[in-house]
């Protein structure tokens, strides 16, 4: 009885070579991928500086105008003014998220009134660069800085938010992934998908608000954006993990991360990023989140609504992708009846 059977012998060689082609690939795509983030991150960071920064002015007419050609003159570019009609609305401007500073002008001197929580980095460069600028127009004003939304307590330096962003974002990409490599059918994904969102909005603010201080305003109301932003980011990223798999996570990780967080003026105010990716950014999770929090816990929810809305439609994109490819998967499974 012969055997016919052959055995077939693999040689270590060609192992080898896959191997290192594989490694090589890998390495490489690290490479770019930490030459865009640096390259992001700090072309960002450099190239900061106000760009159409609105603030108001109010008091004389011809010291309100005079001090706003003078601001426009010394920094052409760098602020959008609005002369507004007297004291009242230019504080109510600035606690209604409307500008970051109002300056209000009397034959007694002149206040500045500035919002940390809007930006601590732009009511830090105002305080500086505005008295300099009221010099010119009123060389013997006595001017003071009055601060309507400081910083908490707790945190001072008002670095909570930016600082919690990164994690935040970093996990909720993460989830998201999963939940949709792993998870298996639209009920189940989408109750993943809720369940995080729920326990992280829960957690964050119990760490922000809760240990941290890092938080004011209402609790629930700031759960409320946490579980939105935790959502959004996961649901967009579960739909294209589902869809294009690693792909569709690289794609996040680019957009929403890379992107996202370097031009967000998150640590800053998106008014100082390059032109236009500040503007941007504002459209994509990680800026939408910022902005939304901020006004949310500190300003009693003004101008809220765009950035929720933003963080909205990306939790809907994300769930309409999931259910599309659940619905592909599940056409194609289907025998064919007729």
């Amino acid at each position: 009885m012969s055997d016919n059977s052959q055995t077939v012998v693999q040689r270590p060689g060609g192992v080898g070579r896959r191997s290192t082609s594989v490694v090589l690939l890998a390495v490489g795509a690290i490479v770019v991928a930490q030459f865009l983030l640096v390259l992001m991150f700090a072309w960002s960071s450099s190239r900061s500086a106000p760009r159409d920064l609105p603030i108001a002015v109010s008091g004389p007419p011809a010291a309100a105008r005079g001090l706003a050609h003078g601001l426009e003159r010394t920094q052409p570019g760098a602020f959008t003014v609005a002369v507004l009609p007297d004291n009242a609305a230019a504080r109510a401007a600035v606690t209604d998220r409307q500008v970051y500073a109002a300056i209000c002008l009397s034959g007694a001197g002149a206040a500045v009134y500035t919002a940390s929580e809007a930006s601590p980095n732009v009511a830090q460069m105002l305080a500086q660069t505005v008295p300099a600028a009221i010099e010119h127009v009123l060389p013997n004003a006595t001017v003071t800085i009055t601060d309507l939304a400081p910083n908490p307590v707790d945190d001072p330096k008002g670095t909570a938010i930016p600082t919690a962003l990164i994690p935040l974002t970093m996990t909720s990409i993460a989830a998201g992934a999963m939940i949709g490599l792993v998870s298996s059918g639209r009920r189940r994904q989408l109750t993943n998908l809720v369940g995080y969102a729920v326990l992280a909005g829960l957690l964050v603010t119990v760490a922000l608000q809760g240990l941290l201080g890092g938080l004011t305003g209402s609790w629930f109301s700031n759960e409320l954006v946490i579980t939105l932003a935790a959502g959004s980011i996961a649901a967009v990223t579960c739909g294209l993990a589902s869809v294009a798999g690693i792909a569709g996570i690289l794609l996040i990780l680019l957009v929403a991360w890379f992107f996202g967080f370097a031009f967000s003026g998150a640590t800053t105010a998106w008014q100082l990023m390059p032109a236009p990716w500040g503007q941007i950014a504002q459209y994509l999770p990680v800026g939408a989140t910022n902005t939304g929090l901020r006004s949310v816990a500190f300003f009693d929810g003004a101008k809220a609504a765009g950035p929720l809305a933003v963080l909205a439609a990306w939790a809907l994109a994300g769930i309409a992708l999931t259910l599309f490819r659940q619905s592909s998967r599940q056409s194609t499974a289907s025998p064919d009846l007729t």
